[in-house]
């Protein structure tokens, strides 16, 4: 028996390794974001994926540290049940949050990527995120 997601249509397809996906809305809000939140979230749990919902975009994963900072659930982050993303289409507001946090707004050339002070915050993103 296979470890991975097998689709109903068929053999395994090319990322039916992945077992896990996140969800971050970033920016402002804009018209149907939960309509696309839940689409995606419902989409991947069929799939048998796990699916984690990031609270107010990337503000906590760029402040992300293993010690002094850590994620914790249903503070930093839910992890999605089909019950939970069916019905928020149309519900006001964005169910995760957003927020205009952008760990990538120091890097303004190619050389910043050489600077450990300018990465920082897509350092904190990618260790929260593995």
């Amino acid at each position: 028996m296979s470890s991975t997601p097998s689709h109903p249509a068929g053999p395994a397809r090319k990322g039916d390794h992945i077992r896990r996906v996140a969800i971050v809305f970033s920016g402002g809000p804009a018209p149907a974001a939960n309509a696309v939140i839940s689409a995606a979230a419902i989409s991947f749990l069929e799939d048998s994926r796990e699916v984690i919902g990031f609270f107010h975009g990337y503000s906590n994963l760029q402040d992300y540290h293993p010690v002094t900072h850590r994620l914790l659930p249903d503070e930093h982050y839910r992890i999605f049940e089909e019950r939970d993303v069916n019905g928020v289409r149309n519900s006001r507001g964005i169910v995760i949050g957003t927020a205009r946090a952008n760990p990538g707004k120091r890097i303004e050339k190619p050389e910043d990527l050489s600077d450990p002070a300018r990465t920082e915050p897509l350092r904190n993103v990618y260790n929260a995120l593995v």
